[in-house]
């Protein structure tokens, strides 16, 4: 039964080192990435990019390992490398229409999204503070998507922002689904066999997107191959380091909590970056940002309280 895949021994925290690490590389990627779409890339080029860069990590690891699984084994890999590519594609989309100090924060709901898919598999009761604590991350998230600012052009991104927001909370439903679908069958077929099958089925779900990706000359004329680059190995390397907590140690909720520290860091950082004119995000007022962080802290007590 699936009951077994709640009961990991976890007494240990240095694994949530590994989410530590991808939620602040993550946001560094996903700055590359919005940069990349400012200059002309579409998001499907950089899901293409990043995930065949995932890909060929895992080709060359199951390669070397033989520990690749056999045919009659593939139908669970094929469906959770399945969701990785919704994921990602929503998370472009909401990188391309929004920003990423507001869709960042909005992915933290991700870890109540496990915590009442995990109840659900376990067939045991949602808890009620799941269900309380969702309902002041919807307040979180309405706040993160607040205080626009008197400029005519953050009034045209407040317009985006229900759209940016629907792109990022399916995301985080699509990567939650496969969350615990890594947990439970990196536990049945062994970690380094089914992240290595799961992952180049991921790799060829996301070939299917080439033909609506940009052409080299294309980017290379906007100029927008170096930040795809930097965003494509970034998003490929904080992947690896959370699939493989998830996958070795499983503790999903743990893991989870720790990296949605980086809706607080994607503020921050997009927040110090724009006051120096680095960031694309750079024009907002202090009043948005303001709102956004508080959005962001709000939805990490949420998921802390409902998974303490």
């Amino acid at each position: 039964m699936l009951t077994d895949f709640m009961s990991i021994d976890t007494n240990g925290a240095w694994h949530l080192l590994y989410p530590l690490f991808s939620s602040m590389v993550f946001v560094v990627g996903a700055l590359f990435a919005k940069e990349s779409s400012v200059r002309g890339a579409n998001p499907y080029t950089n899901v293409v990019a990043s995930n065949l860069c995932l890909a060929f990590f895992w080709v060359v690891f199951g390669g070397t390992q033989g520990c690749f699984l056999p045919v009659h084994e593939w139908g669970p890999a094929a469906a959770i490398g399945a969701t990785f590519v919704i994921g990602q594609v929503f998370t472009y989309l909401a990188f391309q229409y929004g920003d990423v100090s507001l869709a960042t924060p909005v992915l933290g709901v991700k870890i109540i999204l496990v915590a009442i898919i995990s109840s659900l598999l376990a067939e045991t009761p949602v808890a009620p503070r799941i269900w309380g604590t969702a309902v002041l991350a919807s307040l979180a998230v309405g706040i993160v998507q607040a205080g626009g600012g008197n400029s005519s052009r953050e009034k045209m991104s407040s317009r985006q922002a229900a759209l940016t927001v629907a792109m990022a909370l399916t995301s985080a439903l699509a990567f939650s689904c496969f969350d615990v679908g890594l947990q439970v069958y990196c536990r049945r077929y062994g970690m380094e066999g089914f992240l290595s099958t799961m992952f180049v089925f991921m790799g060829g779900f996301s070939c299917l997107l080439l033909p609506w990706a940009d052409r080299p000359s294309r980017l290379h004329r906007m100029k927008a191959s170096g930040p795809l680059v930097l965003a494509a190995v970034l998003m490929a390397i904080q992947a690896v380091s959370l699939s493989y907590a998830l996958g070795r140690y499983g503790d999903v909720t743990r893991v989870n909590i720790i990296y949605a520290l980086r809706g607080l860091w994607s503020v921050v950082i997009a927040w110090v970056l724009g006051r120096m004119a680095i960031s694309p995000e750079g024009w907002h007022s202090n009043r948005t940002m303001w709102f956004r962080l508080t959005g962001a802290v709000l939805l990490l007590i949420c998921v802390v309280v409902a998974l303490s």
